[in-house]
């Protein structure tokens, strides 16, 4: 005989999460001991995760079946803002978790066991999109595999620089040799040790900088305000480090 499930519904398991998030929400933190909101914080990063992946499937569902005409808004995003009372960027970037659910299952299955953080696979997600598209699931298995195995974002971004390059495949030199022999890179140094950077790149540095810069230049949040060019430079930075 089967054991009956621990959730009958998904009326009952809704309440469940908003019964025990609401207990959280609730209780005194500053009165717990340091390793009690440790595991909090640590478990909440899952859950969020494991939301992510849950919110993505109902949204992809629903945008297909177009659940959001019912309600009279032309597009799931609008039905987000008008229904739950969001922010236009938050209900462009669910939308986005629905886009990613058939062409990254398996960073989707990653959240939802609660494997990866959402910035992890949002990042992971963002970067084997610019691969072709034969080599998108094998770079998401390997860059999950590889966090898993305790590589943090700065070496990921470096693993995703050699799939990229490898996926890129050999760039032929159409000028004989030329762009080879005229490489450099320029820096100099301002009053302060501000600096200015310029420099000749080869196609394939150019494609290891520029693979590695939108590897590390993603936006930190809903929130980041900078522009793509102070992205590039924390990127660099952060590449350096």
């Amino acid at each position: 005989m089967s054991a009956a499930p621990a959730v009958a519904s998904v009326g009952e398991a809704l309440d469940m999460v908003r019964a025990g998030l609401g207990y959280l929400a609730a209780t005194d933190a500053a009165r717990l001991p340091a390793a009690v909101q440790a595991q909090v914080l640590r478990e909440l990063e899952q859950h969020d995760a494991m939301a992510t992946a849950a919110r993505a499937g109902f949204l992809a569902a629903f945008t297909a079946g177009q659940g959001h005409a019912g309600d009279g808004d032309y597009s799931a995003v609008s039905w987000l803002i008008h229904r739950t009372g969001i922010t236009r960027g938050a209900a462009v970037g669910h939308s986005a978790w629905a886009r990613r659910v058939p062409a990254h299952p398996r960073v989707l299955a990653a959240l939802a066991a609660g494997r990866v953080s959402e910035p992890v696979g949002r990042v992971i997600c963002l970067w084997t999109d610019k691969l072709p598209a034969e080599y998108r699931d094998a770079g998401d298995e390997q860059l999950l595999a590889a966090f898993a195995g305790g590589l943090g974002l700065g070496d990921l971004a470096g693993l995703f620089a050699e799939m990229y390059v490898r996926a890129r495949g050999d760039v032929p030199d159409q000028d004989g040799g030329r762009e080879f022999a005229d490489r450099e890179v320029k820096l100099a140094t301002t009053i302060g040790g501000a600096g200015v950077m310029h420099g000749d790149l080869t196609a394939e540095c150019a494609a290891a900088v520029a693979a590695v810069l939108d590897a590390l230049s993603a936006p930190a949040g809903k929130e980041d305000d900078r522009t793509k060019g102070q992205r590039y430079h924390d990127a660099l930075q952060e590449a350096m480090r």
